[in-house]
């Protein structure tokens, strides 16, 4: 299986890393320091707690030619970096074109750029810390999958013979994935949950374990969160996966919940570091939850407090 990973921050060189070893054609597509690294020292994971790192060479490239031809590309990007490769993708005819970017927009402008009938969708289960050339990950296993599991998704909501291919490839390759029909509803529903815990962190420095000492701004957040799913609500947007619907719970119960999970190694590399790292994309989010929200004529008060930290 040819495939191009086309970005290569932490998800794209975790999805790198782990396809290539799983015995896929890896090609990523990076620039200037980072392709640098990647020529010279290959894809270097490591889990934490782990004594060994994991090193693969892959092929690089630092463009997408029209001719260029792959069984799958994964655009791996941050949402404020997607609109400026369009152009290449369109005129790029590889036949599957997966959109592995945190959005609540929709896919309008995706499928008006590749075509409908080449656009996937997809988001990760996974996230870490890259620093001197090496990234520090967790893979979405075992009980974190309670929270989100790897998805793949048509943009038609089929689920196709290609969408099942891709899912075996990367459940082949030590990444749990599922497809699903509706990731529009799968993503809006991630994009209320993750600016609630994000703007949190921003109250706190980007401090995970400065946040679990706070029950107070732990509460502030499980509310945030609850109003935007409620928005949502009343768009006819189901929460989406079903098992999200634990935030219906009580608010003094998740706080406790949350307060344990933001004392972990896992929230300092899968979401303190990522705000920290990725603030234009969070406001870029927010912004697109905000539409939402205006359109739901819902007041949130709570969320209105979280984003003054996300915008100062």
């Amino acid at each position: 299986m040819k495939i191009l990973i086309y970005g290569a921050g932490v998800i794209g060189s975790i999805f790198a890393g782990k396809l290539a070893s799983a015995g896929c054609e890896i090609t990523v597509l990076a620039r200037g320091k980072r392709f640098q690294e990647l020529q010279e020292k290959g894809v270097i994971l490591l889990r934490p707690g782990a004594k060994k790192r994991e090193q693969v060479f892959v092929r690089l490239t630092d463009r997408l030619d029209p001719e260029d031809l792959y069984d799958y590309i994964l655009v791996v990007l941050q949402r404020t970096q997607v609109n400026q490769i369009l152009p290449f993708l369109s005129e790029n005819r590889s036949p599957n074109i997966v959109f592995v970017v945190n959005t609540a927009a929709g896919y309008v402008p995706w499928a008006e750029a590749v075509g409908k009938d080449r656009l996937m969708l997809g988001f990760p289960s996974a996230g870490g810390v890259r620093a001197g050339g090496q990234v520090t990950y967790f893979i979405g296993k075992g009980l974190m999958r309670a929270f989100q599991t790897t998805s793949f998704a048509e943009y038609g909501g089929d689920l196709t013979p290609r969408l099942k291919t891709l899912v075996q490839i990367f459940c082949r390759a030590g990444i749990p994935a599922v497809a699903v029909r509706d990731m529009d509803s799968w993503q809006k529903t991630h994009v209320a949950v993750v600016t609630g815990i994000a703007n949190a962190l921003y109250r706190h420095g980007g401090d995970n374990y400065a946040l679990s000492r706070c029950r107070q701004d732990l509460a502030l957040m499980i509310r945030g969160i609850k109003e935007g799913l409620m928005a949502l609500s009343r768009l006819g947007i189901r929460t989406t996966p079903p098992k999200l619907n634990f935030f219906k719970l009580p608010t003094g119960l998740l706080t406790i919940v949350f307060s344990l999970l933001m004392r972990t190694r896992l929230a300092e590399i899968t979401m303190a570091k990522h705000t920290q790292a990725a603030k234009p994309e969070m406001q870029a989010l927010q912004r697109e939850l905000d539409r939402l929200i205006q359109k739901s004529g819902m007041p949130t008060p709570s969320i209105d407090e979280l984003k003054e930290s996300l915008f100062s």
